[in-house]
C-alpha cells in the first residue's frame, strides 16, 4: 500500500509518497515493481487519490509555473537554479517538456546529494540537434527551438557541468524532425544524426553524461478517463506495448548511446509491469495527460532514478 507523508526539504514542504513497512525508508526497484503488479488488478479509483482528480491536469513542476521552463516563444533561459545551491557541482536537466517533469525528481536528489541543478529545459523543443516541426503551428517551422538549443549549449559550455542529464520526447521522422545544417550524417535519419550529434557535444562540454529514455505513455489522458470510469480505472491502463512510443528508434537511440559512451537509462519498468502499465499506483495518479507524468509521481520515483544517475557521478572520469 502507498500512503501520503509530508517531506521537508530545506524550508520547502512536498506532497510526497512513501511506502509503508519495510520500504518506508527509501523505495526499491523491487519494492516499485510490487506495487505497479499490484495495480493492475485495481478497479476503483482511491479516494484519497493524489493529487485529486479535479487537481490532476493542472498539476505542474515549480519550473513550468515559474516560467523557467521555456515556453514556445522564448529564445534564453533563465538563470534557474535549484537543488543545493550553494554547491560547486552543477548538474543540468536538458530537453523539452518530457524533461521538465522529471525536475521535482531532481531537485530532490539534488538536494540529497548537494548538486546546483540547473534548468535547460523549452516546451516543444528537443536537445537531438533537428530541425521539429511545431504542432502548435500545424506543422510549421519553430525557429525558436533551434535559437534556445544553440544558447542552452552555450550555457552548458560556460558551466562545464559534472553531469548533463538529456531526455526528450521520441520525435518522429520526416516531416516532425528535418535534418538541421551542420549536423554530420551517418546514423541512418534526422532524428539519429541530430540525437548523436548532441551526445558528442555533451561529450566535450561535460564530465559525465545520462540520457534517460523517452517514459511510456498512456493512450488516454488519465484524469479525463478516471474520471469517466472510476470504478473500473482498469479501463484507462495501457499495455506496455502501445505505451512504447516509436519501439524501433528507442533501440537505434540506445545503440546510439552506447555507441558513444553515453549512460543509458531505460525507466519503463518504473512505469510498467510486465504486459500492462497502470494509471493507478496505491494512491498516486501516474499521469496527468497522455504525455507526462504527475510531479507527485516524479517525486515518488526519486530514490530509483537517484541509484540509476548517483553511480554514474561517482564513477571515475
Amino acid at each position: 500500500m502507498i500512503t501520503r507523508v509530508g517531506v521537508i526539504v530545506g524550508a520547502t514542504v512536498f506532497a510526497m509518497v512513501a511506502l509503508t513497512g519495510p520500504a518506508a525508508a527509501r523505495l526499491t526497484t523491487n519494492q516499485l515493481a510490487t506495487d505497479l503488479a499490484d495495480s493492475v488488478s485495481l478497479r476503483h479509483a482511491p479516494a484519497d487519490l493524489e493529487p485529486p482528480l479535479d487537481e490532476a491536469a493542472s498539476a505542474e513542476p515549480i519550473i513550468v509555473r515559474n516560467g523557467c521552463h521555456l515556453s514556445r516563444t522564448g529564445l534564453q533561459s533563465k538563470p534557474c537554479v535549484y537543488g543545493d545551491t550553494s554547491s560547486t557541482t552543477n548538474v543540468v536537466l536538458f530537453g523539452d517538456s518530457h524533461a521538465a517533469y522529471w525536475f521535482p525528481a531532481l531537485d530532490l536528489i539534488s538536494r540529497e546529494q548537494h548538486w546546483r541543478l540547473v534548468d535547460l529545459t523549452k516546451d516543444g523543443c528537443p536537445a537531438a540537434e533537428v530541425n521539429v516541426a511545431a504542432w502548435f503551428r500545424h506543422g510549421g517551422p519553430y525557429p525558436e527551438c533551434t535559437d534556445w538549443r544553440r544558447s542552452a549549449m552555450a550555457q552548458i559550455v560556460a558551466l562545464h557541468p559534472a553531469l548533463v542529464i538529456m531526455t526528450e520526447a521520441r520525435y518522429l521522422e520526416e516531416p516532425e524532425a528535418r535534418a538541421l545544417a551542420g549536423v554530420p550524417a551517418g546514423h541512418g535519419s534526422a532524428w539519429l544524426n541530430g540525437v548523436a550529434a548532441t551526445f558528442g557535444f555533451l561529450h566535450r562540454s561535460a564530465t559525465h553524461v545520462v540520457f534517460i529514455s523517452d517514459v511510456p505513455t498512456p493512450t488516454r489522458s488519465a484524469p479525463t478517463c478516471v474520471s469517466l470510469h472510476p470504478s473500473n480505472v482498469q479501463h484507462c491502463d495501457t499495455s506496455l506495448s502501445a505505451a512504447i512510443r516509436l519501439p524501433g528508434v528507442k533501440d537505434d537511440e540506445r545503440a546510439v548511446a552506447e555507441g558513444m559512451n553515453v549512460d543509458w537509462v531505460d525507466p519503463t519498468s518504473w512505469f510498467c509491469a510486465p504486459t500492462t502499465c497502470p494509471v493507478i499506483v496505491g494512491n498516486l495518479l501516474v499521469y496527468r495527460n497522455i504525455a507526462h507524468m504527475e510531479p507527485a509521481w516524479s517525486r515518488f520515483i526519486s530514490p530509483v532514478l537517484a541509484d540509476a544517475i548517483v553511480p554514474v557521478m561517482r564513477a571515475g572520469g
